[in-house]
């Protein structure tokens, strides 16, 4: 297969830096990663990324929309036919993929909301989208037949609740057992939230 053209431009420029400092930041924490260190790993100038980015902390901002935007993708509905249970098992693995991939956010996350309102408020934000696209999607599998619907609303909040949990500290949780997070432990955490779901679950 032929290798895809690389992006040229302001918009290929701005991505390059992103996912070199996403790489940077998954080694190494946000907080010690300068706006430098991005630069010279890129292959630019500090000037070039400040042309892009005013500081760090936009570019976190800008891989955290990268990461809503993947899972926007994790949990899309199926097209032209009804959802089975392996649309619930996608939407597992990919969240968990995403979580790896983005590993830097979960790690820092209370670091992150502290340093930046901007970041904290966007976070608020999504977490609350989440939670009513979370409720949603409960309606949905409980429509096609796959799930028992929760028994009330409450019960919805508390059981979006704790897969939310699972889902941003999951992976500081196996790091602070000093862990070395592998393929497997990731897998753990999908058996937690299957085991969340599986008194819903429709057998």
């Amino acid at each position: 297969m032929a290798e895809k053209p690389r992006k040229t431009g302001r918009q290929g420029t701005r991505e390059q830096l992103l996912d070199v400092a996403l790489a940077l930041f998954n080694e190494r924490g946000s907080a010690d990663v300068t706006t430098n260190q991005i630069a010279e790993a890129a292959g630019r100038s500090p000037g070039n990324l400040y042309y892009h980015f005013h500081d760090r902390e936009e570019i976190v901002r800008d891989l955290f929309g990268r990461l809503v935007g993947r899972w926007a993708e994790v949990y899309a509905l199926p097209e032209g036919r009804a959802p089975d249970l392996s649309d619930i098992e996608r939407m597992l693995a990919g969240n968990f993929a995403a979580l790896w991939e983005y590993r830097f956010i979960y790690r820092d996350l209370p670091t992150l909301l502290h340093r930046d309102e901007i970041f904290r408020r966007a976070y608020a934000e999504t977490r609350a989208a989440g939670f009513a696209n979370f409720r949603q999607l409960l309606a949905y599998f409980a429509e096609a037949g796959l799930i028992h619907p929760p028994a009330s609303g409450e019960d919805a909040e508390e059981l979006a609740s704790l897969l939310w949990l699972i889902g941003d500290y999951w992976l500081p949780f196996v790091e602070a057992g000093n862990d070395d997070v592998t393929k497997q432990k990731l897998d753990q955490g999908i058996t937690l939230f299957r085991r969340v779901l599986k008194p819903y679950l429709r057998t």
